[in-house]
């Protein structure tokens, strides 16, 4: 290795420069030059004959850190007034931007509430409002105000005016009667009470068909706040209500104003004023009480129509019931519209801020009740600008720092040169320690590697040679087992001829029909035996290669099958010429046609053979015109053992397509099965065109 490549050239043209003790490289000969470095101990940062370097070398630098200092002192202060008013002018912009929100939904929701109002208003002045009279009156509001759930007259109904009020009510509504909610969630005619409020009037009627009728008074809770509006003699409104809207669930709200007659003595007195008369005692408004006028009210339309003439600003506000201090309800939570989402969210799953995000909380009033708004802007809005502070910077650095590059460039050029020349022959010494220790360490390695080859080796034929015992242990034992078999299954059928032979003259229809039956099932057993030591010999055997006429050992199988005359085997001319395994070949087409000659039923059958040249393949069709395979059993029928035919009579075993799988799988080709119940089959299998 040519060690002097490692050294930059800003050193190499000082090298006579350098001080002799540091010592030379010594040059070895071939590869292995860098395995004997230089000792450690003869390279020095400061050799004795070096120049010693000044006690107080730092002095120089002092003015130069003086005036870094104070430059850096300076731009920081200016950056931290900048940045600081940067953020309080965000600050006030989104406060602003905040605060103008939750008026105008202060507003919306007022000018919402002026609606129930101006119904009590409308209730007041008349003795009697007809059905139409309310729907002209309030067609306005429900145009004007896509709020608005539901507007109702609740009146108040004693036990005793329960009949001739639904009288009353049925003149313009025929159906009219006051109804309840049983335990099982039906409509059912409200049960006798001593006093009601039941829905008179509602609209729009088309979304509120259920609470025509409907006696509030029927739940206690619901009564009881009825009864306490009533003693407020004012606009009460009710915690949050889930509304059904379009396939979800979002949140609204419900306000309910006492509307009560006026005393005879005064009527004609408050009528000249022009003012409502109030009753003053409690006992006086229980009797005065007329009903109540009652909004139902979306919570997200309230908001997103107040929203909508506003520009959008990036600011999301979440919406809470304050009322209760033991429970803060999330009624509803508008999104940006800057957002890529829809900018009204129906209730989400919560509705808190993200972490660390600043926000504004305004309280509003909604009647009886009180309701915290919460402005947070989002991501990417109302952030300071960064590059405000940062413009400081860049105007105050540059000078302190081009004045102290410059200054430290000067002071500092010999002792950078001196370092340098320690810190690179240093790392020279380091590379070459590093480079020999790898080398060792790779060595190593390699006879390790050596030695796990060896052992990896002599395990591997130790695995081999008792394969190969197993495998002639288990030919020998499928051959004994075999012979072992057979012998008494030739002595039960030699058995079952003779006492047919010695009771042929009394023997019954059923006895006659059992020896069959066992005769069969013994050559079953025979060629079961066969089958599976065919089977496995597969693979096992080295294969004898030969060049195979198709055309020729088809020839063969069909003379070795012997089909009836009727039965009509038709082989395709031009049949390809294989370099292949004679036997095996012999083997998968005298099982598929022989499949095809078994299963017909009349014998007069038709089997088609044909082949396809597919590259490095052949594919052979054998299709027949049987009764064919229904397509859930085609996967069975190459398993072993299975049939689709009982078993009592006949030689099938269940074999012959295991075999011709695994035959088509041994030359490295495939076969597959197409067939329906009925229309015949058709066998396709691919073998190599060489091996």
């Amino acid at each position: 290795m040519n060690t002097s490549r490692q050294i930059p050239e800003s050193l190499s043209d000082r090298s006579d420069a350098l001080p002799s003790s540091l010592g030379q490289v010594p040059d070895l000969p071939g590869p292995y030059a860098i395995m004997n470095p230089i000792p450690p101990k003869r390279v020095r940062a400061n050799p004795a004959k070096a120049p010693a370097r000044h006690i107080n070398s730092w002095m120089p630098y002092a003015p130069l850190a003086l005036i870094a200092l104070i430059g850096v002192l300076l731009t920081g202060y200016a950056f931290n007034v900048v940045t600081d008013w940067e953020r309080q002018r965000v600050e006030q912009a989104f406060r602003h931007a905040a605060l103008d929100r939750a008026l105008v939904v202060q507003r919306e929701i007022v000018q919402s509430l002026g609606v129930v109002q101006d119904i009590g208003s409308f209730f007041d002045a008349s003795n009697w409002v007809e059905r139409r009279d309310f729907r002209k009156f309030v067609g306005p509001a429900l145009k004007r105000y896509s709020s608005i759930a539901a507007l109702q007259w609740i009146p108040r109904v004693s036990a005793a005016e329960r009949s001739a009020f639904e009288e009353k009510a049925r003149r313009s509504f025929p159906k009219f009667r006051i109804t309840e909610i049983n335990p099982a969630g039906d409509l059912v005619a409200a049960d006798n009470r001593p006093l009601y409020f039941p829905v008179l009037y509602v609209q729009p009627y088309r979304l509120n068909k259920e609470a025509l009728g409907l006696d509030l008074a029927a739940a206690p809770a619901m009564l009881d706040a009825l009864l306490e509006t009533r003693d407020a003699v004012q606009m009460r409104a009710t915690p949050r209500v889930p509304i059904a809207q379009e396939g979800h669930i979002e949140y609204g709200f419900a306000v309910r104003l006492p509307v009560f007659d006026k005393a005879d003595s005064d009527e004609a007195e408050a009528d000249a004023e022009g003012e409502e008369e109030t009753p003053v005692t409690l006992e006086s408004r229980r009797l005065q009480l007329r009903g109540f006028a009652a909004g139902v009210f979306h919570i997200g339309e309230i908001v997103e129509s107040a929203l909508q003439n506003l520009s959008p600003s990036g600011i999301d506000m979440n919406i809470y019931d304050v009322t209760d201090e033991d429970e803060k309800q999330f009624l509803y939570r508008h999104s940006s519209r800057y957002r890529p989402a829809d900018s009204g969210e129906r209730n989400p799953d919560t509705g808190e801020s993200p972490p660390g995000n600043k926000e504004l909380i305004e309280t509003i009033r909604v009647a009886d009740r009180q309701w915290e708004v919460v402005s947070t802007p989002i991501p990417g809005r109302f952030q300071p600008d960064p590059w405000s502070g940062w413009a400081t910077l860049a105007a105050g650095l540059p000078f302190t720092a081009l004045l102290t590059i410059y200054l430290s460039t000067l002071i500092g050029r010999t002792a950078k040169v001196e370092r340098l020349v320690a810190e690179r022959t240093t790392q020279l010494v380091e590379v070459n320690a590093e480079l020999n220790s790898e080398i060792n360490e790779r060595l190593h390695t390699e006879k390790e590697l050596q030695k796990l080859n060896e052992t990896l080796e002599h395990r591997v034929s130790v695995r081999t040679a008792e394969a190969e015992r197993h495998v002639k242990e288990l030919e020998q034992f499928a051959y004994v087992t075999s012979h072992d078999l057979k012998a008494p299954l030739r002595g039960i059928a030699s058995l079952a001829s003779w006492l047919e032979e010695d009771l042929r003259g009394n023997l019954t229809e059923a006895t006659r029909e059992q020896l069959e039956l066992l005769r069969d099932r013994v050559q079953r057993m025979n060629a079961l035996i066969e089958g599976l030591l065919e089977y496995s010999r597969i693979g096992k055997a080295a294969h004898s290669l030969e060049n195979v006429d198709t055309g020729e050992l088809l020839s063969e199988v069909i003379d070795s099958l012997s089909p009836a005359d009727s039965f009509v085997i038709e082989v395709a001319a031009n049949m390809p010429t294989l370099y292949t395994d004679r036997l095996h070949l012999f083997q998968v087409f005298s099982n598929l046609i022989g499949n095809s000659i078994k299963h017909c039923k009349d014998m007069r059958g038709h089997v088609e053979v044909a082949a396809h040249n597919r590259g490095e393949y052949y594919e052979f069709e054998i299709s027949d015109d049987g009764p064919g395979i229904a397509p859930e059993y085609h996967d069975k029928v190459f398993m072993m053992f299975q049939t689709l035919e009982a078993k009592d009579y006949g030689n099938n075993t269940g074999i012959g397509l295991a075999l011709v799988k695994k035959i088509v799988l041994e030359h490295g080709g495939t076969i597959t099965l197409d067939s329906t119940e009925g229309n015949g089959a058709k066998f396709r299998f691919s073998w190599p065109k060489h091996g």
